[in-house]
């Protein structure tokens, strides 16, 4: 989907795509909608609930993903108790049903997540009320409660963001998950109004003659209804909990170029966000309200009408100061796609100052290992540890140095320590350690990423064997939640392994 971090010039291109950069986001959504990727189709069991989903978290953890998408709203329904929407269907088999025995999935997903180094963000799909008119529906759930802000559509019904109420609706509704829940970010898909299917009309014709502004158009309008929802949640987050993330993965076409619209993509023909959903997201960027996109570009390198890397190129281009995380179709791995598609994605992705890191849709696929890549990933592109880059606009503030930093030998075994740091000035906890192994003589050694031998909690670690070895030293630095880095604790030497 959507670079302060400046990689090395003395590594080469071949040798910096082949085990990836320092600082790269790697994302996985995981889809909870139609049990897509969890819980799997009638798993209506809490504990077997948990265990899959450790079992989805140890799997891309193994991998090397630093960030994790869950979808937490599916259809004004909720995976989490402290809210007022209804339980989804999916965790029992009937709406407004609590998991069996009791638990707070979204809870337990941040406390997993969280413990196994992963950022966790919450997925909200916006537009959708119910998957379909013949749902079962709880009697607390919007299509029972508040039928006047629904628009019906495509067998669906659908929120008219047109009535500022239901803005505000949303609004609320992630000013309680920010406030309740210890997440990482706010993140929405590309659904705002719906993608336009032939002999569907969407009526809000009444919404329109009662809010639109004097000469304003039905789409000009439609993308105000849209901004405004955007603003408002930008402000939210920010006045609740002003360091949560706040970042959308819109449809991969902003707007085609042509004479009257120079400014867009370089492609001809298809959908459009700016024109058929209404989302005008290079504006939201212009004006700082996101963190960050993640445009799916859902389309292959060789595509003929919307290719992968132009595209890329174009929302790098056009990324305001923000960074951008490329969306990659995993689930073409299931049909077309030879997991060197995706590879080559990756290492374009990679060569793009802006495009700071990907996010792969979906789960499954990548937890199966489809086709081998997952595979491939963990021997190739993310053989070496990323930690997901900071956001200086929302926190520019280091730990310190962690002190007295020790490498002793006991028994067979050698024992690195340290102690944390001073408090740093805004008195942000550090969150986790990293250890570099530097050879002497290395320049500037720990923005190599091949020399990160640790990422954790932990201020004791036991070194393997492999790592001692003579000309070779130790340094500990420590990030805070928004993965600033302190300065570097003392260097510890190994100065010969025979006389040690």
């Amino acid at each position: 989907m959507r670079h302060i971090i400046l990689f090395l010039i003395f590594l080469s291109p071949v040798s910096l795509l082949a085990s990836g950069p320092k600082r790269e986001l790697r994302g996985i959504w995981v889809a909870t909608v139609s049990n897509i990727d969890w819980p799997s189709p009638r798993n209506y069991n809490a504990i077997k609930q948990q265990e899959e989903f450790l079992d989805l978290l140890n799997s891309h953890q193994k991998t090397g993903f630093n960030a994790i998408f869950v979808q937490v709203r599916t259809a004004s329904d909720a995976f989490y108790a402290k809210g007022p929407e209804p339980w989804s269907t999916v965790l029992s088999g009937l709406q407004g049903q609590a998991p069996t025995p009791y638990y707070d999935p979204l809870e337990f997903m941040i406390k997993e997540s969280h413990a196994r180094g992963i950022e966790f963000h919450a997925w909200l799909n916006l537009n959708r009320a119910n998957i379909s008119t013949k749902s079962l529906l709880d009697a607390k759930h919007l299509v029972r409660q508040h039928p006047e802000w629904l628009l019906l559509y495509n067998g669906q019904h659908i929120l008219n963001f047109g009535i500022p109420q239901v803005r505000q609706y949303i609004a609320n509704l992630v000013k309680n998950l920010v406030e309740q829940y210890d997440i990482d970010g706010i993140h929405f898909d590309d659904y705002f109004y719906p993608y336009p299917i032939a002999n569907q009309v969407l009526h809000d014709q009444e919404s329109y003659d009662t809010y639109h502004l004097p000469d304003e158009t039905l789409a000009d309008w439609r993308r105000r209804n849209i901004d405004e929802l955007i603003h408002d949640i930008s402000l939210t987050i920010k006045n609740s909990k002003n360091k949560v993330k706040f970042g959308i993965s819109p449809f991969g076409i902003w707007r085609h170029q042509s004479d009257v619209n120079p400014d867009g993509s370089p492609t001809r023909k298809g959908l459009q966000s700016y024109d058929d959903l209404f989302a005008d997201t290079e504006k939201w960027m212009r004006e700082g309200w996101v963190d960050y996109l993640a445009p799916q570009l859902y389309w292959g390198t060789t595509h003929k009408v919307a290719p992968f890397e132009s595209l890329a190129k174009w929302w790098s281009a056009h990324n305001y100061g923000r960074p951008i995380y490329i969306g990659h179709a995993a689930y073409h791995l299931s049909d077309q796609w030879a997991p060197a598609e995706l590879e080559k994605q990756l290492d374009i992705s990679r060569s793009l100052s802006n495009v700071q890191g990907s996010i792969y849709f979906s789960s499954n696929l990548l937890q199966k290992n489809t086709k081998g890549f997952r595979d491939s990933l963990r021997q190739g592109q993310f053989s070496t540890i990323a930690l997901v880059p900071p956001m200086l606009w929302k926190d520019s503030i280091a730990p310190t140095a962690p002190h007295t930093v020790s490498l002793m030998k006991k028994g067979n075994d050698w024992h690195l320590s340290w102690k944390p740091g001073e408090a740093s000035s805004d008195q942000d906890p550090v969150d986790y350690y990293v250890v570099y192994r530097i050879k002497k003589g290395e320049f500037d050694p720990l923005e190599n990423a091949e020399n990160i031998i640790y990422k954790g909690k932990l201020t004791q670690i036991t070194l393997e064997n492999q790592h001692i070895k003579s000309g070779y030293g130790f340094v500990v630095t420590a990030f805070d939640r928004l993965h600033n880095e302190s300065p570097a604790g003392t260097v510890q030497w190994l100065i010969s392994k025979k006389t040690e």
